[in-house]
């Protein structure tokens, strides 16, 4: 039998979190404001935005996607100084998402491939990698 892993992906500790506490990721995303005028302004105070990179998380990601991505970088890193799930480190680690007490839009864009969310054309100021590609979060998106 194999040893219990040091770490976690991100994408299974909130498969993890959701099912221990008995929500769906649609119950939770339904939850939340459908607005991306208001989603945006909710990660401008947790993400160090500029007004490009905004703009681009907007163009380029559903209003459920932005849902997503603040519910994790609330609950899974800037409400979890640790940076861990259950004893094991979340994958991407927190020190390499945050710069202080904010996500940093790099971090973003980890934690978005990380969900296995595609975010093409959302980067601001370096071209897109060759080679990536990106599962989606919801079937027919």
């Amino acid at each position: 039998m194999s040893q219990p892993s040091e770490y976690i992906e991100l994408r299974q500790a909130v498969k993890n979190y959701l099912r221990e506490a008995g929500v769906t990721l649609q119950d939770l995303i339904g939850l939340m404001d459908e607005e991306k005028g208001g989603i945006l302004e909710a990660l401008g105070k947790r993400v160090h935005l500029t007004e490009a990179e905004g703009r681009a998380l907007e163009s380029r990601l559903t209003g459920r996607e932005l849902n997503y991505l603040l519910f994790v970088v609330q609950a899974f890193y800037i409400l979890n100084p640790s940076g861990t799930y259950k004893g094991r480190l979340i994958l991407p680690a927190r020190s390499d998402i945050m710069v202080g007490d904010r996500v940093t839009y790099q971090g973003c864009e980890v934690i978005l491939r990380a969900l296995g969310i595609r975010a093409h054309g959302m980067y601001v100021q370096s071209p897109p990698r060759p080679g990536f590609e990106m599962g989606r979060l919801w079937e027919g998106d």
